[in-house]
């Protein structure tokens, strides 16, 4: 569990972020649009194959691993093409781990879904499938956002997650965005001056 103290550090350094984003519209601008661009593609896919968009954005979410989002997108609509056609997971390529492949064919396939027990991916997916404003992704780059010049936590405990869904959502209300919407763009200031 997050102290207090920690908790205060880390609204003031998503404040940081924050305002350092707003001094640059394209990195305010793209972190507002990314969501709704995730959202719009897979309602798109949802229409075109009918299938719910909540099962596109796990397919997504499965086939994301170390796959660039273009990238990322292609495959999701290469896995559910041949799932469709009846096509095996072998006979396909897709630019992620096999066993990640296999997981997207058993999304379809019903055999699995994404759980809320897996915090960072279940909110992602809700995010993207319906911009559900009571999940925030708090992946490894919200994680360091958060954290910044403290020491960076590898993980959090579903406690500590909940924690900082709930400050992220402030201080996104403070300053008048959705917390998917913060988190987009905190994740583009974030990422263009992070050293590591």
């Amino acid at each position: 569990m997050l102290s207090n103290y920690k908790i205060t550090k880390i609204e003031k350094n998503l404040n940081h972020f924050m305002s350092e984003a707003l001094k640059n519209e394209s990195t305010t601008m793209g972190g507002l649009m990314w969501y709704n661009d995730a959202n719009s593609f897979c309602r798109v896919v949802s229409n075109k194959y009918d299938i719910p968009a909540f099962t596109v954005a796990s397919v997504i979410s499965a086939l994301s691993p170390r796959n660039k989002w273009e990238q990322n997108l292609k495959d999701a609509v290469k896995v559910i093409e041949a799932f469709q056609a009846g096509v095996s997971p072998e006979a396909i390529k897709v630019c992620t781990f096999h066993k990640n492949k296999f997981k997207a064919f058993d999304i379809l396939e019903g055999k699995r879904e994404i759980e809320f027990s897996s915090r960072k991916t279940y909110s992602f997916v809700k995010n993207i499938s319906e911009l559900n404003n009571d999940f925030v992704t708090v992946d490894v780059w919200h994680i360091r956002a958060c954290f910044n010049k403290m020491i960076i936590k590898k993980s959090l405990t579903p406690k500590e997650y909940d924690q900082i869904v709930k400050v992220t959502k402030k201080v996104a209300e403070e300053n008048g965005f959705f917390g998917y919407e913060f988190q987009a763009v905190v994740w583009e200031q974030i990422r263009s001056t992070f050293v590591y």
